[in-house]
């Protein structure tokens, strides 16, 4: 069932098996997964519709490259995905590994651990299948690839059909659902341990109408996007004054977008032969790609550079029949010093506000230059585009509205927030799913990586509630 905590008939004091907060993508799928073992409780802020005096909650400072707080993300059922523009890549294997030049790099696991759970993230994206092989995809499609050789990476981004919009499709299910409540208009405003201060024992809610409750879970998790979950383990901060999780001040740090720059001063020569990358070509039952390039790892690896994937693109402003721009989409290197922290500023509900300093690094600029000379050389070679000037410096960045980095996983509390497992270091019963996680962030859209994600901690979790196991009121049903 889906309640409103704002009516006063509604009880805000209750005691639950699993409490998961954030009612976005991935705590809608966790919900759902789980709530097959167990009653879950889920906790969202904002509510089924658009809602101003909600949004405003997300207000915040940012003192960094200049960053929307506020367009970039939704806050109600279904999250940020009434916004997703249904973009679809996967990382490359290469992402997941340590690399030398990227400080910082390295998941504690490789894509093997994720793509066990490809084929059911696909069907719930609206893909079908979980195949991303550009050469094949355009081939059947009858197109072809104008580029290709030892060091690119021909790419593509795929489209479900529809786009999978969370909220819409889950909400007929949860409002009739008797194992999942959703409490809507809850806000979670503070985090409280039990003694030894390792375990969560009671959440605070609070709603904008004025009215408060307690929630007692025997498990957490957050699900509330890359800038929401570090805030609210900061503002959390009554009994620990660093906050939770964040014993060695790793708690927002490492703030990653996917930033794009555009290539000036670069000329396609012939734009026919790239029809399907300014305009969406058909794989075949109606699922849409559009083709993108980038360096293959190895060449990744011989330049010192990041990830990234050249597009090519009109404005609105520019002509149906005019030669498209070229762009690139970049993955940001770990930066520690790319953070979110509170703001002295509270909101309606009492809680100081984020502020986000979001910078790149020398490593972000000089793998913009080097990418877009070897690709445009790549070009050049092939007959199919020509540099116009000088060698391309890094403008200004767009962003992507992506929220990534800031709860990173890692083996040791000293290098991260969250274990392998999603679970927070220290504290045996609260978890984290999300992009903010991600100790790096590949080129490519995080949803689809996001999601597998999720299902792999839906997995860990269903062990750990799976009856015969042992535990007690405010721990995990089985040890870790």
């Amino acid at each position: 069932m889906i309640l409103d905590a704002r009516n006063p008939d509604v009880s805000l004091n209750r005691t639950t098996e699993l409490a998961i907060v954030g009612a976005g993508p991935a705590g809608l799928v966790l919900a759902r997964e789980l709530a097959e073992l167990t009653p879950v409780l889920l906790i969202e802020s904002g509510g089924v519709a658009p809602d101003p005096q909600v949004a405003a909650l997300q207000e915040g400072e940012s003192t960094g490259i200049d960053y929307p707080l506020t367009e970039t993300r939704s806050r109600g059922f279904g999250g940020s995905s009434s916004l997703w523009a249904g973009y679809c890549a996967q990382f490359d294997p290469h992402d997941f590994a340590q690399r030398p030049w990227v400080a910082d790099s390295g998941w504690p696991f490789g894509v093997e651990e994720l793509t066990p759970y490809y084929s059911r993230v696909a069907r719930l994206l609206n893909l079908g299948h979980a195949d991303f092989d550009a050469r094949a995809i355009t081939a059947r499609a009858g197109s072809r690839l104008p580029l290709d050789g030892r060091q690119l990476a021909p790419t593509l981004w795929r489209f479900g059909t529809p786009i999978q919009r969370f909220g819409e499709s889950f909400q007929p299910d949860f409002a009739s659902s008797s194992t999942i409540t959703t409490l809507t208009h809850a806000t979670v405003a503070d985090i409280r341990l039990g003694a030894g201060l390792d375990h969560v024992a009671e959440l605070e809610i609070r709603t904008l109408n004025g009215r408060r409750g307690h929630i007692r879970p025997s498990m957490v998790v957050l699900a509330c996007g890359g800038l929401e979950t570090p805030r609210i383990l900061l503002n959390a901060n009554r009994q620990l004054a660093c906050g939770l999780g964040n014993g060695y001040d790793l708690v927002g740090r490492y703030f990653m977008e996917h930033p794009h720059f555009t290539i000036d001063a670069f000329e396609l020569l012939q734009p026919d032969a790239f029809a399907d990358w300014t305009a969406r070509g058909c794989g075949g039952n109606g699922l849409e790609y559009l083709s993108c390039l980038g360096l293959n790892g190895e060449a990744q690896q011989q330049l010192g550079v990041l990830n990234a994937r050249l597009h090519l693109y009109r404005t609105p402003a520019m002509a149906e029949d005019a030669a498209p721009r070229a762009g690139l989409f970049m993955e940001q290197a770990p930066n520690p010093n790319s953070r979110v922290t509170l703001s002295e500023q509270a909101d309606a509900l009492g809680n100081r506000r984020l502020r986000l300093y979001w910078r790149l690094s020398e490593l972000d600029r000089l793998s913009f230059v080097r990418t877009a000379q070897a690709l445009a050389a790549t070009f050049e070679r092939k007959g199919q585009g020509r540099a116009l000037g000088p060698p391309p410096v890094a403008p200004s960045p767009l962003y992507s509205n992506h929220h990534l980095g800031t709860t990173r996983m890692a083996e040791s509390r000293h290098k991260g927030v969250v274990d392998p497992n999603g679970k927070v270091h220290g504290i045996r019963n609260l978890y984290i799913s999300g992009g903010s996680v991600f100790p790096t962030v590949s080129w490519a859209n995080p949803t689809f990586t996001l999601m597998a994600l999720t299902y792999r901690l839906a997995n860990h979790l269903q062990s750990l509630l799976r009856p015969g196991c042992q535990g007690t009121s405010h721990d995990p049903k089985c040890k870790e």
